[in-house]
């Protein structure tokens, strides 16, 4: 069984377990009320979410990597 919302956002993100929780995350801030950022055609939150992902309005958040610094090295004496 096809699902083309499903297919449609899986050609912008390829991993399928990252988009899944993309658009989980995404149809619970629209279920509280934030406002779409595409055309609402269909009455499940989730669907709407895939088509935001879909038509590259929501993309996924990378968390930042921390910022080490290089240990102090003493200088050569001598």
């Amino acid at each position: 069984m096809s699902f083309p919302p499903l297919e449609r956002a899986l050609e912008k993100i390829s991993n399928r377990y990252l988009l899944v929780v993309l658009a989980a995350k995404r149809s619970r801030q629209l279920n509280r009320g934030a406002p779409a950022q595409v055309e609402v055609k269909r009455k499940k939150w989730t669907t709407v979410a895939l088509d935001e992902v879909s038509e590259g309005k929501i993309q996924p958040k990378r968390p930042e990597e921390p910022k080490t610094e290089a240990p102090a090295v003493p200088a050569d004496e001598g």
